[in-house]
Protein backbone atom coordinates (compact mmCIF):
# COMPACT_ATOMS: atom_id res chain seq x y z
CA UNK A 1 0.00 0.00 0.00
CA UNK A 2 1.16 3.52 -0.86
CA UNK A 3 0.27 6.68 1.05
CA UNK A 4 0.79 10.14 -0.45
CA UNK A 5 1.02 13.52 1.23
CA UNK A 6 0.20 16.57 -0.88
CA UNK A 7 -2.07 14.65 -3.24
CA UNK A 8 -4.10 17.72 -4.23
CA UNK A 9 -0.92 19.44 -5.43
CA UNK A 10 0.48 19.45 -8.95
CA UNK A 11 2.75 16.40 -8.61
CA UNK A 12 0.26 14.61 -6.36
CA UNK A 13 -2.42 14.82 -9.03
CA UNK A 14 -0.13 13.25 -11.62
CA UNK A 15 0.88 10.51 -9.17
CA UNK A 16 -2.76 9.65 -8.49
CA UNK A 17 -3.50 9.30 -12.20
CA UNK A 18 -0.52 7.04 -12.84
CA UNK A 19 -1.23 4.86 -9.81
CA UNK A 20 -4.88 4.60 -10.83
CA UNK A 21 -3.96 3.61 -14.38
CA UNK A 22 -1.90 0.74 -12.96
CA UNK A 23 -4.78 -0.48 -10.84
CA UNK A 24 -2.90 -0.03 -7.57
CA UNK A 25 -4.41 1.20 -4.31
CA UNK A 26 -3.30 4.38 -2.60
CA UNK A 27 -4.23 6.29 0.53
CA UNK A 28 -3.75 10.04 0.85
CA UNK A 29 -3.41 12.57 3.66
CA UNK A 30 -4.98 16.01 3.45
CA UNK A 31 -5.47 19.15 5.47
CA UNK A 32 -9.00 20.02 6.62
CA UNK A 33 -9.23 22.83 4.03
CA UNK A 34 -8.09 20.69 1.08
CA UNK A 35 -10.37 20.25 -1.92
CA UNK A 36 -11.33 16.59 -1.63
CA UNK A 37 -13.12 16.64 -4.98
CA UNK A 38 -9.65 16.42 -6.58
CA UNK A 39 -9.17 13.05 -4.89
CA UNK A 40 -12.47 11.34 -5.61
CA UNK A 41 -12.18 8.20 -7.68
CA UNK A 42 -8.43 7.86 -7.19
CA UNK A 43 -7.99 6.93 -3.53
CA UNK A 44 -8.65 3.98 -1.31
CA UNK A 45 -8.88 6.18 1.82
CA UNK A 46 -8.53 9.88 2.59
CA UNK A 47 -7.07 10.78 5.99
CA UNK A 48 -7.35 14.17 7.65
CA UNK A 49 -3.71 14.39 8.72
CA UNK A 50 -1.98 17.77 8.42
CA UNK A 51 1.80 17.79 8.62
CA UNK A 52 1.84 19.31 12.11
CA UNK A 53 -0.13 16.36 13.56
CA UNK A 54 2.27 13.43 14.02
CA UNK A 55 -0.39 11.26 15.64
CA UNK A 56 -2.78 11.67 12.71
CA UNK A 57 0.05 10.99 10.28
CA UNK A 58 0.97 7.81 12.15
CA UNK A 59 -2.62 6.58 11.97
CA UNK A 60 -2.72 7.37 8.24
CA UNK A 61 0.52 5.47 7.66
CA UNK A 62 -0.59 2.28 9.41
CA UNK A 63 -0.38 -0.76 7.07
CA UNK A 64 1.54 1.34 4.54
CA UNK A 65 4.63 -0.06 2.83
CA UNK A 66 5.80 3.23 1.26
CA UNK A 67 5.01 6.87 1.98
CA UNK A 68 5.50 9.40 -0.81
CA UNK A 69 5.95 12.82 0.74
CA UNK A 70 5.21 15.61 -1.75
CA UNK A 71 3.49 18.21 0.45
CA UNK A 72 5.36 21.52 0.68
CA UNK A 73 4.95 25.25 0.98
CA UNK A 74 6.47 27.19 -1.92
CA UNK A 75 7.06 30.94 -1.76
CA UNK A 76 9.43 32.78 -4.09
CA UNK A 77 9.35 35.90 -1.90
CA UNK A 78 11.68 36.71 0.98
CA UNK A 79 10.40 37.00 4.54
CA UNK A 80 8.32 33.83 4.78
CA UNK A 81 11.09 31.59 6.11
CA UNK A 82 9.32 30.78 9.39
CA UNK A 83 6.18 29.46 7.71
CA UNK A 84 8.16 27.47 5.14
CA UNK A 85 10.35 26.00 7.87
CA UNK A 86 7.28 24.84 9.79
CA UNK A 87 5.83 23.06 6.76
CA UNK A 88 8.89 21.96 4.81
CA UNK A 89 11.27 21.11 7.65
CA UNK A 90 9.22 20.46 10.78
CA UNK A 91 6.48 18.85 8.68
CA UNK A 92 8.99 16.51 7.06
CA UNK A 93 10.43 15.67 10.48
CA UNK A 94 6.90 14.73 11.61
CA UNK A 95 6.45 12.54 8.53
CA UNK A 96 9.72 10.74 9.31
CA UNK A 97 8.70 10.13 12.93
CA UNK A 98 5.24 8.96 11.91
CA UNK A 99 6.80 6.53 9.41
CA UNK A 100 8.99 5.06 12.14
CA UNK A 101 6.10 4.73 14.56
CA UNK A 102 3.82 3.13 11.98
CA UNK A 103 6.43 0.65 10.76
CA UNK A 104 6.64 2.06 7.24
CA UNK A 105 9.37 0.39 5.21
CA UNK A 106 10.26 3.18 2.73
CA UNK A 107 9.90 6.96 2.47
CA UNK A 108 10.24 8.62 -0.94
CA UNK A 109 10.74 12.33 -0.39
CA UNK A 110 10.21 14.85 -3.18
CA UNK A 111 12.79 17.56 -2.60
CA UNK A 112 13.80 20.16 -5.21
CA UNK A 113 16.71 21.10 -7.43
CA UNK A 114 16.83 24.26 -5.32
CA UNK A 115 17.95 22.12 -2.38
CA UNK A 116 21.13 21.30 -4.30
CA UNK A 117 24.10 23.65 -4.06
CA UNK A 118 23.51 25.69 -7.22
CA UNK A 119 26.31 28.09 -6.28
CA UNK A 120 28.97 25.51 -7.16
CA UNK A 121 31.03 26.64 -10.13
CA UNK A 122 31.01 23.28 -11.90
CA UNK A 123 28.37 22.32 -14.45
CA UNK A 124 26.34 20.28 -15.10
CA UNK A 125 24.71 20.08 -11.67
CA UNK A 126 24.77 16.58 -10.16
CA UNK A 127 23.72 14.85 -6.97
CA UNK A 128 27.27 14.84 -5.59
CA UNK A 129 27.22 18.66 -5.33
CA UNK A 130 25.49 18.14 -1.99
CA UNK A 131 22.68 20.14 -0.42
CA UNK A 132 22.83 23.89 0.06
CA UNK A 133 23.78 25.09 3.51
CA UNK A 134 23.12 28.78 3.96
CA UNK A 135 23.80 29.52 0.29
CA UNK A 136 20.56 28.57 -1.49
CA UNK A 137 19.34 31.22 -3.92
CA UNK A 138 15.93 31.51 -2.21
CA UNK A 139 14.62 30.77 1.27
CA UNK A 140 12.48 27.97 -0.15
CA UNK A 141 15.62 26.18 -1.27
CA UNK A 142 17.11 26.46 2.22
CA UNK A 143 14.09 24.75 3.77
CA UNK A 144 14.11 21.97 1.19
CA UNK A 145 17.84 21.44 1.78
CA UNK A 146 17.32 21.21 5.54
CA UNK A 147 14.48 18.74 5.06
CA UNK A 148 16.57 16.69 2.62
CA UNK A 149 19.31 16.32 5.23
CA UNK A 150 16.74 15.06 7.73
CA UNK A 151 15.46 12.45 5.29
CA UNK A 152 18.98 11.34 4.37
CA UNK A 153 19.91 10.99 8.06
CA UNK A 154 16.79 8.93 8.69
CA UNK A 155 17.86 6.53 5.96
CA UNK A 156 21.37 6.24 7.33
CA UNK A 157 19.96 5.31 10.74
CA UNK A 158 18.75 2.01 9.30
CA UNK A 159 15.24 2.31 10.73
CA UNK A 160 13.70 3.49 7.48
CA UNK A 161 14.61 3.25 3.82
CA UNK A 162 14.70 6.71 2.24
CA UNK A 163 14.98 7.87 -1.37
CA UNK A 164 15.04 11.51 -2.48
CA UNK A 165 13.86 12.91 -5.81
CA UNK A 166 15.02 16.40 -6.80
CA UNK A 167 13.01 17.70 -9.77
CA UNK A 168 13.75 20.89 -11.64
CA UNK A 169 10.98 23.37 -12.55
CA UNK A 170 7.81 21.29 -12.82
CA UNK A 171 5.33 22.14 -15.58
CA UNK A 172 2.44 20.24 -17.09
CA UNK A 173 -1.29 19.53 -16.73
CA UNK A 174 -3.50 19.12 -13.62
CA UNK A 175 -2.11 22.02 -11.61
CA UNK A 176 -5.47 22.95 -10.14
CA UNK A 177 -3.94 25.08 -7.40
CA UNK A 178 -2.23 27.32 -9.94
CA UNK A 179 1.49 27.22 -9.21
CA UNK A 180 3.94 29.82 -10.44
CA UNK A 181 4.60 28.34 -13.88
CA UNK A 182 0.94 27.52 -14.48
CA UNK A 183 -0.04 31.12 -13.65
CA UNK A 184 2.68 32.34 -15.99
CA UNK A 185 1.33 30.21 -18.83
CA UNK A 186 -2.24 31.42 -18.23
CA UNK A 187 -1.21 35.05 -18.15
CA UNK A 188 0.90 34.71 -21.27
CA UNK A 189 -1.93 33.08 -23.22
CA UNK A 190 -4.18 35.93 -22.06
CA UNK A 191 -1.71 38.50 -23.38
CA UNK A 192 -0.79 39.78 -19.92
CA UNK A 193 2.99 39.31 -20.07
CA UNK A 194 4.35 42.26 -22.05
CA UNK A 195 8.05 41.58 -21.48
CA UNK A 196 10.60 38.78 -21.51
CA UNK A 197 13.14 38.61 -18.71
CA UNK A 198 16.71 37.39 -19.25
CA UNK A 199 17.87 33.95 -18.19
CA UNK A 200 16.41 30.48 -18.24
CA UNK A 201 15.88 27.31 -16.28
CA UNK A 202 15.44 23.58 -16.64
CA UNK A 203 11.77 22.63 -16.97
CA UNK A 204 10.46 19.08 -16.54
CA UNK A 205 7.09 17.47 -17.23
CA UNK A 206 5.14 16.64 -14.08
CA UNK A 207 4.26 13.23 -15.53
CA UNK A 208 7.92 12.31 -15.93
CA UNK A 209 8.67 13.35 -12.36
CA UNK A 210 5.74 11.25 -11.14
CA UNK A 211 7.10 8.29 -13.10
CA UNK A 212 10.49 8.75 -11.45
CA UNK A 213 8.89 8.87 -7.99
CA UNK A 214 7.04 5.61 -8.61
CA UNK A 215 10.19 4.04 -10.05
CA UNK A 216 12.00 5.09 -6.86
CA UNK A 217 9.44 3.16 -4.83
CA UNK A 218 10.59 -0.05 -6.50
CA UNK A 219 14.13 0.63 -7.75
CA UNK A 220 15.60 3.52 -5.78
CA UNK A 221 18.58 2.73 -3.55
CA UNK A 222 18.03 3.69 0.04
CA UNK A 223 19.95 6.78 1.08
CA UNK A 224 20.31 8.00 -2.50
CA UNK A 225 19.23 11.22 -4.19
CA UNK A 226 18.09 11.34 -7.82
CA UNK A 227 17.85 14.53 -9.89
CA UNK A 228 15.07 14.55 -12.50
CA UNK A 229 15.62 17.21 -15.12
CA UNK A 230 13.92 18.02 -18.39
CA UNK A 231 15.11 20.63 -20.86
CA UNK A 232 16.91 23.93 -20.35
CA UNK A 233 14.95 26.79 -21.89
CA UNK A 234 15.49 30.51 -21.92
CA UNK A 235 12.32 32.30 -20.86
CA UNK A 236 12.10 33.73 -24.38
CA UNK A 237 12.25 30.18 -25.79
CA UNK A 238 9.58 28.97 -23.39
CA UNK A 239 7.23 31.76 -24.44
CA UNK A 240 7.99 31.06 -28.10
CA UNK A 241 6.91 27.43 -27.71
CA UNK A 242 3.78 28.59 -25.90
CA UNK A 243 2.93 30.88 -28.81
CA UNK A 244 2.88 27.91 -31.15
CA UNK A 245 1.05 25.63 -28.72
CA UNK A 246 -1.61 28.25 -27.99
CA UNK A 247 -1.79 29.74 -31.49
CA UNK A 248 -1.22 33.22 -30.07
CA UNK A 249 1.21 36.00 -30.78
CA UNK A 250 2.02 38.57 -28.12
CA UNK A 251 4.39 41.41 -28.89
CA UNK A 252 6.79 41.78 -25.97
CA UNK A 253 9.90 43.70 -25.06
CA UNK A 254 13.15 42.23 -23.74
CA UNK A 255 14.06 43.60 -20.32
CA UNK A 256 17.76 44.08 -19.53
CA UNK A 257 18.91 42.24 -16.42
CA UNK A 258 19.33 45.36 -14.28
CA UNK A 259 15.76 46.41 -15.01
CA UNK A 260 14.42 42.91 -14.40
CA UNK A 261 16.13 42.83 -11.00
CA UNK A 262 14.70 46.23 -10.11
CA UNK A 263 11.23 45.14 -11.24
CA UNK A 264 11.60 41.95 -9.18
CA UNK A 265 12.29 43.98 -6.06
CA UNK A 266 9.27 46.22 -6.62
CA UNK A 267 7.10 43.22 -7.47
CA UNK A 268 8.01 41.60 -4.17
CA UNK A 269 7.28 44.76 -2.19
CA UNK A 270 3.95 45.19 -3.95
CA UNK A 271 3.03 41.57 -3.22
CA UNK A 272 3.77 42.00 0.48
CA UNK A 273 1.77 45.22 0.64
CA UNK A 274 -1.27 43.93 -1.22
CA UNK A 275 -1.16 40.17 -0.74
CA UNK A 276 -1.29 39.69 -4.50
CA UNK A 277 0.46 36.74 -6.14
CA UNK A 278 3.39 37.62 -8.37
CA UNK A 279 5.28 35.70 -11.03
CA UNK A 280 8.72 37.17 -10.49
CA UNK A 281 10.73 38.38 -7.52
CA UNK A 282 14.40 39.27 -7.12
CA UNK A 283 15.05 35.70 -5.96
CA UNK A 284 13.33 34.05 -8.92
CA UNK A 285 15.20 36.36 -11.31
CA UNK A 286 18.48 35.23 -9.72
CA UNK A 287 17.48 31.56 -10.10
CA UNK A 288 17.17 32.20 -13.84
CA UNK A 289 20.80 33.40 -13.92
CA UNK A 290 22.31 30.22 -12.39
CA UNK A 291 23.08 28.53 -15.72
CA UNK A 292 21.01 25.57 -14.60
CA UNK A 293 22.48 22.81 -16.74
CA UNK A 294 21.36 19.64 -14.96
CA UNK A 295 22.53 16.02 -15.18
CA UNK A 296 19.94 13.26 -14.73
CA UNK A 297 22.25 10.42 -15.74
CA UNK A 298 21.97 8.73 -12.34
CA UNK A 299 18.16 8.65 -12.48
CA UNK A 300 18.33 7.42 -16.07
CA UNK A 301 20.69 4.57 -15.18
CA UNK A 302 19.09 3.42 -11.94
CA UNK A 303 15.41 4.34 -12.35
CA UNK A 304 15.05 4.12 -16.11
CA UNK A 305 14.17 7.80 -16.15
CA UNK A 306 13.91 10.01 -19.19
CA UNK A 307 12.01 13.18 -20.00
CA UNK A 308 9.93 14.24 -22.96
CA UNK A 309 10.41 17.28 -25.21
CA UNK A 310 9.19 20.60 -23.81
CA UNK A 311 7.05 21.11 -26.91
CA UNK A 312 4.96 18.06 -25.99
CA UNK A 313 4.63 19.18 -22.37
CA UNK A 314 3.49 22.68 -23.24
CA UNK A 315 1.12 21.48 -25.97
CA UNK A 316 -0.57 19.09 -23.54
CA UNK A 317 -0.67 21.78 -20.85
CA UNK A 318 -2.39 24.24 -23.18
CA UNK A 319 -4.85 21.58 -24.36
CA UNK A 320 -5.75 20.76 -20.74
CA UNK A 321 -5.83 24.37 -19.58
CA UNK A 322 -7.65 26.00 -22.50
CA UNK A 323 -9.67 23.22 -24.08
CA UNK A 324 -10.22 20.87 -21.13
CA UNK A 325 -8.80 18.06 -23.24
CA UNK A 326 -7.83 14.71 -21.78
CA UNK A 327 -4.08 14.06 -21.94
CA UNK A 328 -2.01 10.92 -21.50
CA UNK A 329 -1.05 10.61 -17.81
CA UNK A 330 1.90 8.26 -18.33
CA UNK A 331 5.58 9.23 -18.10
CA UNK A 332 7.80 9.34 -21.16
CA UNK A 333 9.69 6.20 -20.13
CA UNK A 334 6.80 3.74 -19.88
Amino acid sequence: MLTITGATGHLGQSLLRQISSRGDQVNVTTRPQSDRSLLEGYCNRIFNAPLEDTRALREAFENTDTVIHTAALIDIRRGNLKAMTEVNVRGTENVINACRQAGVKRLVYVSSIEAINLQARRRPIREDFGFARGNAVMEYGETKADASRLVTAAGLSGELETVLICPTGIIGPWDYKGGIFTRMIKQFLAGKIPATIPGGFDFVDVRDVAGAVLAAVEKGRSGETYITSGNYLKISELLGILEKAGSVYNRRMNLPLWLARTAGNFSELWSRATGAEVLFTRGSIEILQTNALIDSAKAAEELGYRSRPSEETLRDTVNWMVHGAAVNPEPAFI
